[in-house]
């Protein structure tokens, strides 16, 4: 029974918990990213620079909300006009609240943006500079190792430049800036969706991890568990550097007065 409620509780912590607080740890630093960029070259600075981030960050909500089924009734991806309402993009939809898939998924839909944009700057690193990257030594089959993990990061982003050429470098920083700068941001409001889908995403996570159990399936079931962990930290520290970097060239911009 011990054993038991230890993996009902991994599961519900593995795929509430870790996504939740790293989104939340990624999206503060991103509000500092964004604070940045208007403090040191100005609010129109979020759309010339901030604004490809915008655009995946919308993007996000919006992609997620029609998987979920939900009435999506207006995409904006980046207001030109944000000034009159504030909002530098927005994504309308509704729900029906009886229909409990279309409920959880507000879990993701508020957290869509946190996943697109790391998505879209794994892609960039791919296809501009070739990288190759290896997680075969993030942990055992059973347990995360917290020391592998860390120089697995580093690895992977040493090796990432390996391949470009120097073009290729400066567009993919140049991107990763636009991206990181506003990308990452989430809103209370985004939060605020989150929170609407927590209960039934709790409920469905508890069903299908006692049906693994169930099976028999306990091994596969800390694998899924040790990797989803392992990769939501690889997602929180890349996108952690990639906002650090866009602050650092944001200020030296601010300095020189670039714009």
């Amino acid at each position: 029974m011990e054993d038991y409620f230890k993996w009902i509780l991994g599961v519900l912590i593995t795929f509430t918990v870790v996504p939740y607080l790293t989104a939340r740890i990624v999206s503060w630093i991103g509000h500092v990213a964004k604070k940045a960029l208007v403090n040191n070259l100005g609010n129109n600075s979020q759309l010339v620079i901030g604004g490809l981030g915008v655009v995946i960050h919308e993007l996000g909500h919006a992609i997620f909300a029609f998987i979920f089924g939900h009435k999506v009734t207006k995409v904006q991806l980046l207001n030109v006009h944000y000034q009159n309402s504030g909002a530098l993009g927005s994504v309308q939809h509704s729900w029906n609240e009886s229909n409990i898939y279309q409920r959880l998924g507000n879990f993701f839909i508020g957290l869509a943006p946190y996943y697109t944009c790391s998505i879209a700057l794994y892609l960039l690193q791919r296809f501009l500079l070739k990288a190759q990257f290896n997680f075969s030594s993030i942990g055992t089959e059973t347990t995360l190792d917290a020391t592998n993990l860390i120089e697995s990061v580093l690895n992977n982003l040493k090796t990432a430049f390996a391949n470009g050429t120097w073009s290729m470098i400066i567009l993919y920083l140049i991107l990763t800036i636009m991206i990181a700068s506003t990308g990452y941001d989430l809103s209370d409001a985004d939060f605020s969706t989150v929170h609407k889908g927590i209960i039934p995403w709790l409920i469905v996570q508890f069903v299908v991890g006692n049906i693994f159990i169930i099976v028999g399936k306990i091994d596969l079931l800390n694998s899924y568990l040790l990797y989803f962990t392992s990769f939501s930290i690889l997602f929180m520290v890349h996108a952690i550097i990639s906002m650090i970097l866009a602050i650092i060239v944001i200020k030296i911009l601010g300095i020189f007065e670039i714009f």
